[in-house]
C-alpha cells in the first residue's frame, strides 16, 4: 500500500511540475497588427516575398513567424536576418530550398528584417 501511495504522490508531483512548465513552452505570440503592416509593406514595394513566404504557414520558405521565433531575443538577429534577405541564404533552414539573393535591396532587407522580428510580442 505504501508503494502505491508513493507512486501516486510522485505522479501528482510530476503532473504539477508539468503544468507549471507548459506556459513557458508555449512561446511568444504573433502580433497580428504588425503582420498586417508587414504584408502591406511587401505589397506596396512590389516585392515577391509572398511567392515563397507567409506569416504563419509554410509556402516554399519558412513562415515568418518561425523566423521571428527563431531569432527572438538573439543579440545580432536584425543584422543576420537583413543579411539573409539581401544576400540570400542556404542551409539556414533544414528542409527548405535556398533563398536567392537580390529579392530585396539592402534598405528593403533592413526594413523587412525589422518588421519580421517585430512579429513576436
Amino acid at each position: 500500500m505504501k508503494k502505491i501511495s508513493r507512486m501516486l504522490s510522485m505522479t501528482g508531483i510530476a503532473l504539477m511540475l508539468a503544468g507549471t512548465t507548459v506556459p513557458a513552452l508555449a512561446g511568444p505570440k504573433i502580433n497580428q497588427a504588425d503582420a498586417s503592416k508587414l504584408l502591406s509593406y511587401v505589397k506596396s514595394n512590389g516585392l515577391a516575398c509572398m511567392g515563397c513566404h507567409a506569416i504563419n504557414h509554410r509556402v516554399v520558405g519558412p513562415p515568418w513567424e518561425d523566423v521571428a521565433l527563431r531569432y527572438h531575443g538573439k543579440p545580432n538577429a536584425e543584422a543576420e536576418v537583413t543579411k539573409a534577405i539581401a544576400n540570400g541564404s542556404s542551409g539556414l533552414w533544414a528542409g527548405y530550398p535556398p533563398m536567392p539573393p537580390g529579392m530585396a535591396n539592402n534598405a528593403q532587407a533592413a526594413v523587412l528584417a525589422k518588421m519580421i522580428l517585430k512579429l513576436v510580442d
